[in-house]
């Protein structure tokens, strides 16, 4: 028995990585355990006294609108970022999957792999050496019986032998780039996702952390991730905004809105007992509010009454005096308090209502033909012609595997690319705007109300806005309070596609064009913006993997690019 696997050097990784390398797996027992869990950033608390335990079986999914810590809770159970309050307790082996990854120069895809396939690796090697000690008979030999038989416990655990095997596989099964050699600074972001993402999977890791799993996966590759972790022997923590991918997989739900006591909740039953839990909840919070709301009028028009009393007792009718006035007013006075204190004790916040997009109103530009396209090529990108006609108010959905070309289209269509083949027309006049995977780089100090402001501004310059067009950023639903006046550097991945989806309504666009969505958003927010998709006069072009949003969108014409 018999294995050779140098360990080679190799760059400094990115911290967001795809396993770790220093624990021992430990199967069944492993645990991840969470008690009073507090963060706050910028004097703002983002998470209060998060309790959780996640063991074997666990599948728990992570909800909640975007900006409300649930990749920051991730980070944390991860012990990537330290929490201002409480304790996480960790054993057995731990796989992060986070938004983001850096790609510093030299990093490979064989080095996230070799990361990956490290614990197989050594656990085989004390495995070689563990046998062969005992085949020799040397001295120790209850020593060296048992060191054979924990090497053999943990190389079961992590099913050493197919390690290898495992990434080839994943790595196919996800459409991710199988050249060991290739930097990663030369791949695009959904193929370092992608790459990442099938290390992940190949670890074994007892416990895993998966921050959007789904981003740049198509149809096959969600097939096989959706596999995997209803397979997955250990625990799962989940944040997504895959409304079929929470279904298929999680049990409880852990939701981190606002709630009445502003703790979140924790509901069992699957996706169906989350929403339900989660709408009981709500109705309760609401009319709790409103009960309130009428005895809070109540009690201050008692209050008002104990204020006019007072007023009186200091001013008694003609011919009385000073006696009656001084046996009068402490009466008046203790009535008064008591109907403050009543009032003051009553207070119930209100819950804020859910945040819903508002698509504006555009022109009519019913049956007219917006965007023309015959033939569109592009070498290297867009592997067959494709012809498009998009009227006004039309809806097109556009499929296809990765690298069927899908983006490429888009970008073609909004005029970001230029084609080597073909012809595009765009009506005159018509109003284009492009949704991409990625927003685009704004100066991270900015504020996202500035950001906004400025686009505007340019829309108006260019004569694509008129100033009576314009529309503040709150009007559009997309970011709270909070977030208008936070810088766009410190803003979360999903909270940066509203700001992107919000610079795209700004210039009121006849032609909506949406690549992917629904990633970085919350479950709760793709549902209402596919409502919004269903109902806006603009003509809008479609391109995702969401099953449920393909569901959704089901009756539009499709446009397929396999």
């Amino acid at each position: 028995m018999h294995h050779d696997h140098p360990t080679l050097p190799h760059p400094a990784l990115p911290h967001d990585l795809p396993h770790s390398a220093d624990a021992l797996p430990a199967g069944p027992a492993a645990r991840l355990r969470a008690t009073g869990l507090t963060v706050r950033r910028g004097g703002r608390q983002l998470l209060r006294g998060v309790r959780l335990t996640v063991a074997p079986g666990t599948r728990l999914a992570v909800v909640g609108e975007n900006g409300r810590g649930k990749s920051t809770l991730l980070h944390v159970l991860a012990g990537t970022l330290a929490p201002d309050a409480g304790t996480v307790t960790r054993a057995g082996t731990l796989g992060m999957l986070g938004q983001r990854l850096d790609a510093p120069p030299g990093v490979t895809v064989g080095s996230l792999a070799d990361r990956a396939l490290a614990p197989s690796r050594r656990a085989l090697a004390e495995l070689d050496e563990a046998a062969s000690a005992l085949a020799r008979g040397a001295p120790g030999a209850t020593e060296a019986a048992d060191a054979y038989a924990a090497a053999l416990q943990t190389a079961t655990v992590l099913d050493a032998w197919d390690a290898e095997r495992r990434i080839d596989r994943a790595l196919g099964a996800l459409g991710a780039e199988t050249d060991r050699e290739l930097p990663l600074e030369r791949l695009s972001v959904g193929q370092r996702h992608r790459v990442r993402l099938a290390c992940l999977l190949a670890a074994r890791d007892d416990l895993l952390l998966l921050d959007e799993p789904t981003n740049h996966l198509d149809a096959a590759g969600l097939e096989f991730l959706t596999a995997r972790l209803r397979d997955h022997p250990g625990g799962l923590v989940l944040v997504s905004h895959d409304r079929a991918l929470l279904q298929d997989v999680a049990t409880r739900f852990l939701d981190l809105d606002p709630s009445r006591d502003g703790r979140p909740r924790l509901y069992a039953g699957g996706y169906q007992g989350w929403l339900a839990g989660r709408a009981a909840e709500r109705a309760r919070w609401v009319q709790e509010a409103r009960a309130q709301q009428r005895d809070q009028a109540r009690l201050a028009e008692a209050a008002q009454r104990a204020r006019d009393r007072l007023e009186s007792a200091w001013r008694p009718a003609k011919g009385h005096g000073r006696h009656e006035r001084q046996s009068r007013a402490p009466g008046a006075v203790q009535a008064l308090r008591r109907r403050e204190a009543d009032l003051a004790a009553r207070r119930v916040p209100v819950p804020e209502p859910p945040v819903e997009p508002a698509f504006p109103r555009g022109r009519d530009r019913s049956g007219q033909v917006l965007v023309r396209a015959r033939d569109l090529c592009l070498a290297g990108r867009l592997p067959r012609p494709v012809s498009l006609e998009v009227t006004g108010g039309g809806r097109v959905l556009v499929t296809g595997p990765n690298g069927a070309g899908k983006s490429t289209l888009l970008g073609l269509l909004a005029g970001r690319l230029m084609p080597d083949g073909g012809t595009l027309e765009t009506g005159r006049g018509a109003r284009v705007a492009l949704f991409d995977q990625e927003p685009p780089p704004w100066p991270s100090g900015l504020a996202a109300r500035e950001v906004y402001r400025r686009h505007v501004a340019q829309l108006c310059m260019a004569g694509a806005l008129t100033p009576e067009e314009v529309l503040p950023l709150s009007s559009l639903g997309l970011l709270d309070r909070e977030a208008l006046d936070t810088a766009v550097g410190a803003l979360s991945e999903g909270q940066r596609s509203r700001l992107h989806l919000a610079l795209c309504l700004a210039g009121r666009p006849d032609v909506l064009l949406l690549d992917e969505p629904s990633n970085h958003l919350s479950a709760a927010l793709v549902d209402r913006l596919t409502r919004a998709l269903l109902e806006t006069p603009a003509a809008v072009v479609v391109a995702t993997h969401d099953r449920q949003m393909l569901a959704d969108l089901s009756s539009w014409p499709r446009l397929d690019l396999s």
